[in-house]
């Protein structure tokens, strides 16, 4: 009896000693290693239709939405990517400038149950956007998604010069420069040079998001800002003719080149300028056109560049 009593107390202690590793082992695989933030590019450029649309997911912070491409792509990629990412809730959306390929994907989001809490969506200049009529801007257009937002109990903000987001997690976002396209140091300009420009920090790496930046206020900015420099460049204007001179470039001096475009754009003769200049200068360059989404990950103070495909020798 005292034999079996011994045995049975024997049994308990090894059960309890292989219980408790294991808590420490299945702890031990819970720790999180997730990286502190993922920036994604998403490839709203699955078709012959440019757009933007980028994702900022920071560890134990809030989820940030720069631009929503057009209607069809935000459906067949955008939606899917938050879906497959987790993500029911976007902290804050910025609409870069008010064109159709940065701010028609948010419809599909909402519709999606998708919640968004605030959105900067600045209403445009009416007789510098109703110009752009049909190719462009749409001031009515922009007024009847302002209206979807505010149906959907979205909080419209507007978007200014200065603004910091704290983000969590060390990680903030500025707003450097937000131009009405009257008041600004070149006059009157189009609704591209509408375009917030911001800067994404995070233990020292920078990002630069430029939304469609075009040659005058691009040039003005490279001559007289002291505050673009960044690693990390999101090319303005889907890296077409017409956008940020390569004074520009010179200014921000990126590491690596991110370029919101389909694969027919960034190869014609409307991207040379800034395929040549990207090349000359030996700044990777990643195309959702040729490498799918784009996420650019920092975890433990390093930053690399993952894109969904490997692609080289582009345009060749």
């Amino acid at each position: 009896m005292l034999f079996f009593r011994i045995r049975q107390n024997i049994f308990f202690i090894i059960l309890f000693t292989i219980i408790v590793c294991g808590g420490v082992i299945v702890s031990c695989n819970l720790i999180d290693s997730s990286p502190d933030l993922v920036y994604t590019m998403v490839n709203a450029n699955n078709t012959k239709l440019q757009g933007d649309a980028h994702v900022i997911k920071v560890k134990n912070g809030k989820i940030i939405l720069i631009d929503a491409g057009y209607l069809g792509p935000a459906k067949e990629k955008l939606v899917p990517f938050l879906k497959k990412s987790h993500i029911d809730k976007i902290d804050i959306a910025f609409i870069s400038h008010p064109h159709r390929d940065h701010y028609e994907g948010l419809l599909p989001i909402l519709n999606a149950g998708i919640t968004i809490k605030n959105v900067y969506f600045n209403i445009p200049d009416k007789e510098i956007c109703d110009r752009e009529i049909p190719w462009g801007c749409n001031y009515k257009q922009v007024l009847y998604y302002h209206k979807i937002l505010k149906q959907h109990n979205v909080k419209i903000k507007l978007a200014k010069a200065g603004l910091v987001f704290d983000l969590g997690n060390g990680a903030t976002i500025k707003i450097l420069y937000a131009f009405d396209g009257v008041h600004t140091p070149v006059g009157r300009t189009d609704i591209n040079d509408l375009s917030l420009i911001m800067m994404l920090e995070q233990f020292g790496h920078k990002i630069l998001f430029t939304g469609d930046l075009n040659r005058p206020i691009g040039g003005s900015l490279a001559s007289h800002a002291h505050d673009i420099q960044a690693g990390v460049l999101k090319v303005p204007h889907h890296g077409t003719e017409g956008c940020a001179p390569n004074s520009f470039f010179k200014a921000v001096n990126p590491k690596y080149a991110l370029v919101p475009s389909p694969r027919g754009l960034w190869c014609s003769k409307r991207s040379s300028r800034i395929r040549n200049w990207f090349e000359k200068n030996q700044v990777p360059v990643f195309v959702n056109g040729f490498h799918g989404d784009v996420k650019v990950e920092i975890r433990k103070g390093k930053l690399r560049i993952l894109p969904e495909n490997e692609a080289i020798n582009l345009c060749q």
